[in-house]
Formats: C-alpha cells, sequence, structure tokens
C-alpha cells in the first residue's frame, strides 16, 4: 500500500504544484494581491514573497517531475521532502488565514478561490503524499500494468485535490 501511495505521490505532487506556478504566471498579481488582503507580512514584501513561493513552486514540481521521469530515487527524495515541507507552511499558513480572515482570497495558483479550510486540507494533503514519497522512494519492480494503475490513481488524486476547495464553496442565492 505504501508503494501505492509513493507512485501516486511521485505523479500528483509536481502535477499539482508545476499546475499551480502555470495559474500564477496567467494571472501574476493574484497571489501578491492575496498576501497584501492576508494582512499577514508588511504591503512591501508580498511582491518579493510571490517571487519566492513561485521559485519554490517550480524548484519543487519541476524537479519533482524530472527526478520521476528519470527514475533518480535519491533526488526525487529530496524534491519530495522538499515539496513536503512547502505544502506543510501552505496548510498551516493556510490554516492561520482561513480562521483569522475567512473573507480573503486564497491567491492560489492565480485563482479566485476564497481562503478556506479546505485550501488548508488540500496543502496537507499534499504534504503528506510528498512525505510518503520522500520516505519510501520510487516504487520498484513494477509491472506495466502496475505502472498504469499507479499514474492513473496519481492523475486522479491530482485532479480531486486540485478541484477541491472550489468545489466545496457554497454558494449563496440572493433569494
Amino acid at each position: 500500500m505504501t508503494a501505492l501511495l509513493a507512485g501516486v505521490a511521485a505523479v500528483a505532487v509536481p502535477l499539482v504544484l508545476l499546475g499551480s506556478l502555470s495559474g500564477h504566471a496567467r494571472r501574476p498579481g493574484v497571489l501578491a494581491s492575496a498576501l497584501r488582503a492576508h494582512g499577514t507580512i508588511p504591503r512591501a514584501l508580498a511582491g518579493p514573497l510571490t517571487a519566492a513561493v513561485l521559485a519554490a513552486e517550480a524548484l519543487t514540481g519541476a524537479g519533482g517531475a524530472a527526478t520521476l521521469l528519470l527514475r533518480l530515487d535519491g533526488p526525487m527524495r529530496t524534491a519530495f521532502a522538499a515539496s513536503a515541507v512547502l505544502l506543510a507552511l501552505y496548510a498551516a499558513y493556510g490554516t492561520y488565514v482561513s480562521r483569522t480572515r475567512p473573507d480573503a482570497p486564497c491567491g492560489c495558483a492565480g485563482a479566485g478561490t476564497p481562503m478556506t479550510g479546505w485550501v488548508a486540507g488540500r496543502a496537507a494533503a499534499l504534504s503528506a503524499l510528498a512525505l510518503i514519497g520522500a520516505v519510501h522512494g520510487l516504487p520498484t519492480g513494477s509491472s506495466p500494468y502496475e505502472s498504469f494503475i499507479v499514474v492513473t490513481a496519481g492523475l486522479g488524486f491530482a485532479v480531486l485535490l486540485w478541484t477541491l476547495p472550489s468545489a466545496m464553496i457554497v454558494r449563496r442565492s440572493a433569494g
């Protein structure tokens, strides 16, 4: 079971991080604006912090994807350990902001999603997956069928975790 989760992590974590990076590239000002709305840092640091976040997502996402494609176990474990830390920080920050500023925007992936516990939960789930990948490493000795199942499950997890916060927004009708 751990090998399956490590394989799922190897697919889902880099895919979500690179998807997030892509969203930030499409709408570059959204994260900085959200950081200012959170009120957790001085407004002047929103730009530099945004750049640091994008660099961290680029390094961990691309590192995880590259090491998976090249089947480099040691570097993959390092990339996933870094991803686990980054995503744990996102989870802690998301939890804090969702409790102190419930109407604040998330800034996640350049989308207009509000910061909710679901955003923090997604980050925590991805952090746990990344930690499993870092500890277990790449699954070895998989048959083509098993590899297909792992990749399919990883894609499924990525899609579910990506859409979770948006799917859990309760929209109130004006009536």
